[in-house]
């Protein structure tokens, strides 16, 4: 009789009560991202001689201003000398024999070739033709031919690989010089540039609070 009156337990219920109890877990926290100036510097770093590391390593501690500055002063120094040479070149009609048989040429060849050509401002046959016309060179000598291998676009990549090619062979006296103006540079245009950068958008995100507010 007394069985009829007590409740039955609903059997939904009863296999909730005896499910094991799973352990709160807590999920694994990835480690947080490198910020981009410091993980620009280690990618540098991995393409630079061993002997150049002992002068970059010391930026890793650095603040980031400076690395900022030391990565815009490294680019900078490629670019002005880069299209400085390429113009003296050019307008010269001179090109330094020594670099004009290197690898590095042939390799700035292909490359500004490519780009050119994409750009529409060379012609297919005038990538061919420079190609062709350095490796000539480094057969029979920049020295023993004339200055008139193929003007136009065939002379501009040439002009353009030469320059490249010094660049490169600067590349510890860029390092040296970035990393000892890196400080001055910071203070004298990455920190006043970015203080414009965030008074510019922090007007702009004020206004836009405004607007939104009318």
């Amino acid at each position: 009789m007394f069985r009829r009156l007590l409740p039955r337990t609903h059997p939904t219920l009863s296999l909730l009560r005896n499910a094991p109890k799973r352990s709160a877990t807590t999920p694994s926290q990835s480690p947080p991202p490198q910020p981009q100036p410091q993980s620009r510097l280690a990618r540098l770093n991995r393409r630079l001689p061993k002997f150049l590391h002992r002068h970059t390593n010391a930026l890793a501690s650095a603040p980031l201003t400076h690395i900022t500055a030391f990565l815009l002063l490294h680019e900078l120094t490629a670019i002005i000398p880069l299209f400085g040479l390429a113009a003296t070149f050019h307008y010269t009609h001179w090109l330094p024999p020594w670099f004009a048989e290197g690898a590095w040429v042939l390799k700035g060849v292909e490359m500004f070739g490519r780009y050119f050509r994409r750009k529409g401002w060379i012609r297919g046959d005038e990538e061919v033709e420079a190609e062709r016309e350095v490796k000539e060179a480094r057969v029979v000598g920049w020295r023993d031919r004339a200055w008139g291998f193929g003007e136009g676009g065939t002379r501009v990549v040439v002009e353009f690989a030469t320059a490249y090619a010094i660049v490169k062979m600067l590349i510890p006296v860029r390092i040296l010089m970035s990393v000892w103006a890196a400080p001055w540079f910071a203070g004298w245009a990455v920190v006043p540039v970015g203080a414009w950068v965030r008074r510019v958008v922090g007007m702009g995100k004020r206004v836009g609070k405004k607007g939104g507010g009318d």
